[in-house]
């Protein structure tokens, strides 16, 4: 039985349709965001049941390797968070590169706003905190205000839809970017165990490798991950947190395609005239090899046209927001709020919760306004400074990275769940406060700001 021509090319289309959507939703920011929305509440469900010592045991449970006297083994948490969250942090890296290249940060006008920003952001979170805790047992926890979810707050702007003006989609994506670079300083400086000069030196081997590699003009990005993953080991074994070595090993990822535009037009277009010199009428391609070997040098040089950066940031960015992150919340986010009790009367928990609340936009508008004032930089356009003070109050919501930073700062219990309660807390209260002003308080693009 024979299928008519046009069932087959709506089935065809339909399923297209269904590839594309799929495809889009996979980079949309909302999308992730709801992922991890979702995998936060679920760990927060059992975290709070009957399950709750099930659910530690299986977070606690070691998995590792066993080769003769080679042993290496973690606990599934300590997998997810220095392991996964290296791969995540990798990523965050091979987006910094690109931004420093060919994104907003890579003019030193288009840079001076968001950078500014962002240690405004960054600073005035640590020092409300610090205002808390000065000479207390939690003063090391200055860092966990400091850090902003780039998922959740490029997702909440993104709910706004044309209402945010793209300038300030822009701003935000770029603070939130170099607020990621001084998590990881932050991470590689102040939070590191104690260090190991031997390991740091033998990190220096695979380091040397990936600058080789890229400087050869190896292209193959399956090279570079398994160099990275020596990279990741020696790192880890160091004392400094092994996430530096997904940010570190980023850098080294070739940004310049081996192919330019027009050598890659040039090579389609030759190949597909000798196709078409081949073709026999009625004959099917996989007949002729000569056919395919042709097709197939249009693929490599498909590949080649796009630089190793671009290729391993389009491939992972979905892996990372759609199960890197939400399985961090599910190992992390376990709260359990039936044991918090009054966490407001603690100075750990009113840093956290002032520091992210207050702290970040304050930071982020003060820093801006006297960026702009002094002449340094000038605001995108269609944005007004009630936006920046809105871009500042998403700025609040740490979540991912402030729970990160919250595991490295904090050893006791008590104290790690009372601040991981009251990031939630302010996260969810910064969001809501950011969409809110930027729905109703902000003026929407094109109307007279303040």
């Amino acid at each position: 039985m024979s299928t008519e021509p046009g069932s087959a090319a709506r089935k065809r289309s339909a399923f297209s349709r269904a590839v594309e959507n799929f495809s889009s939703f996979l980079h949309r920011e909302t999308s992730g965001a709801l992922v991890l929305l979702a995998a936060t509440i679920a760990a927060l469900g059992v975290a709070n049941s009957a399950f709750d010592p099930a659910y530690e045991a299986f977070w606690d449970a070691h998995v590792g390797v066993f080769a003769g006297i080679f042993q290496f083994d973690q606990s599934i948490k300590h997998w997810v968070d220095d392991a996964l969250m290296a791969l995540f942090f990798f990523v965050v890296g091979l987006e910094i590169k690109r931004e420093f290249i060919v994104g907003e940060l890579s003019t030193l006008r288009g840079a001076a706003l968001p950078v500014i920003a962002a240690f405004g952001g960054m600073i005035a979170p640590a020092a409300v905190y610090i205002a808390f805790n000065f000479g207390g047992p939690g003063e090391n926890g200055w860092g966990v205000p400091m850090a902003t979810d780039i998922a959740f707050a490029l997702g909440v702007l993104a709910l706004l839809g044309s209402r945010a003006p793209h300038g300030l989609k822009v701003f935000l994506a770029a603070l939130a970017i170099v607020d990621d670079i001084g998590a990881v300083l932050v991470i590689a400086l102040f939070y590191a165990a104690q260090i190991s000069a031997h390991w740091l030196l033998a990190a220096l081997i695979p380091l040397a490798f990936l600058v080789l590699m890229n400087r050869s003009g190896v292209d193959e990005p399956i090279w570079y991950l398994g160099v990275a993953s020596v990279l990741w080991f020696c790192v880890l074994n160091s004392g400094v947190h092994a996430t530096s070595a997904g940010v570190i090993a980023a850098f080294a990822i070739p940004a310049k395609a081996r192919l330019t535009p027009t050598e890659f037009t040039n090579i389609c277009r030759s190949k597909i005239e000798e196709i078409d010199q081949m073709d026999v009428p009625g004959a099917h391609t996989l007949q002729d090899n000569r056919q395919q070997i042709k097709a197939l040098d249009i693929r490599d040089a498909a590949i080649h046209s796009t630089a190793p950066l671009q290729r391993l940031e389009f491939v992972l960015h979905p892996v990372t927001a759609f199960l890197v992150l939400p399985l961090f919340a599910l190992a992390n986010a376990n709260i359990r709020l039936v044991d918090s009790g009054s966490l407001a009367i603690h100075e750990v928990g009113l840093g956290v919760f002032f520091g992210l609340l207050m702290g970040k936009p304050l930071g982020i508008a003060l820093a801006s306004w006297i960026a702009v004032r002094i002449g340094l930089a000038d605001l995108p356009r269609s944005v007004t400074w009630r936006h920046v003070v809105g871009a500042g109050m998403l700025g609040g919501v740490g979540f991912t990275m402030s729970l990160f930073m919250a595991n490295l700062a904090f050893r006791i219990a008590g104290v790690a769940n009372e601040a991981k309660v009251m990031i939630l807390v302010a996260s969810v209260v910064a969001g809501a406060l950011g969409y809110c002003w930027l729905r109703f308080v902000a003026p929407a693009p094109g109307s007279s700001g303040p």
